[in-house]
């Protein structure tokens, strides 16, 4: 099962699904200024590292990005919110713009239940509105999770270990503040028939439990007979049928960066929300969200162009 659920959060974690609705965007000279409300103006921002938000309507942050001196950015983060407008997430990327970690709020993260289960009875942690750090490592694969309470006292964490070609061989999971070992998985894998073996360690170091998983044969999973051409893939109504029957529920809402029009920012630091953006040799032809008539700019008035899907489109 704790393989299953890291699978499906993997898969959650690139396909992100709610749309960030950006109105409009403010400048700071640090996070402490960001915290107090402390402005930067836009001409003010020019040679020296700064952070830029993207705000929505109601102002709630939706982007911090981490500018240097030079202009570009180095760290951003993804803020997601509920219903409720309570921030339940936050994404984190690099300078390569990939995701590398993610923040998830509230007790109800199912890795921090699990994890929870192997603690002790008499555990006093008090877990509401507490916080979950999933770290990736440079191959996009978990490193670890730290699970914190609201006052910001790790309580637990599991590292994931690896062998020399990328396979997950084991899990630790750690208690805090004991930092005592509570759980431990040992997976082994053979390459040439596919059957991977799994096995769960207690606190005691006993094993508590054994499964081995076998790779179905091709013919189970493909219902055309070869050849096959064309893009229909059979083994997916298999996969979705094993998921009907045992009502598997994936726990994670799907998110994808995405607001409905591109973002043209320009020079003097403003920002527009636009659509339909033509490259030219010397200018831009574009038209501003939700308005008919197609406009031109300079390129020389364009400091950069990002998609609706978090792309750049200029530079």
């Amino acid at each position: 099962m704790v393989c299953k659920v890291a699978l499906f959060f993997f898969f959650a974690m690139q396909t992100i699904s709610a749309q960030l609705d950006i109105s409009f965007m403010r400048f700071y000279k640090n996070d402490k200024d960001f915290i107090s409300d402390v402005r930067l103006l836009a001409t003010g921002r020019f040679n020296q590292s700064h952070l830029q938000v993207f705000y929505d309507l109601n102002k709630n942050p939706l982007i911090k990005e981490w500018v240097d001196s030079s202009g570009d950015v180095i760290n951003r983060e993804i803020l997601q919110y509920n219903e409720n407008k309570k921030l339940i997430r936050k994404y984190y990327t690099g300078i390569d713009q990939q995701i590398d970690s993610v923040k998830y709020f509230g007790e109800n993260e199912p890795w921090s239940i699990e994890f929870r289960k192997a603690l002790k009875e008499n555990s006093h942690n008090y877990f509401q509105n507490q916080q979950t750090l999933f770290k990736l490592n440079a191959s996009s694969q978990f490193e670890f999770m730290e699970f914190r309470t609201v006052q910001g006292n790790i309580y637990g964490k599991i590292e994931f270990i690896y062998n020399h070609i990328g396979f997950l061989v084991g899990e630790v999971w750690k208690a805090f503040p004991e930092n005592i070992i509570v759980r431990k998985y040992v997976y082994s894998v053979d390459i040439l028939t596919g059957k991977k073996e799994i096995r769960e360690f207690n606190q005691s170091s006993e094993q508590i439990s054994y499964v081995v998983l076998s790779q179905p044969s091709a013919d189970s999973l493909y219902k055309t007979p070869p050849p096959r051409f064309g893009n229909n893939l059979d083994e997916i109504s298999v996969l979705l049928e094993d998921i009907e029957s045992k009502n598997l529920r994936i726990p994670f809402d799907v998110f994808i960066p995405k607001t409905d029009y591109d973002l043209m920012v320009l020079t003097n630091g403003d920002s527009l929300m636009i659509e339909g953006a033509i490259l030219r040799q010397q200018h831009v032809l574009f038209n501003i969200a939700g308005e008919k008539p197609q406009l031109t700019i300079p390129k020389s008035r364009i400091k950069s162009i990002i998609s609706k899907y978090g792309e750049p489109i200029y530079p």
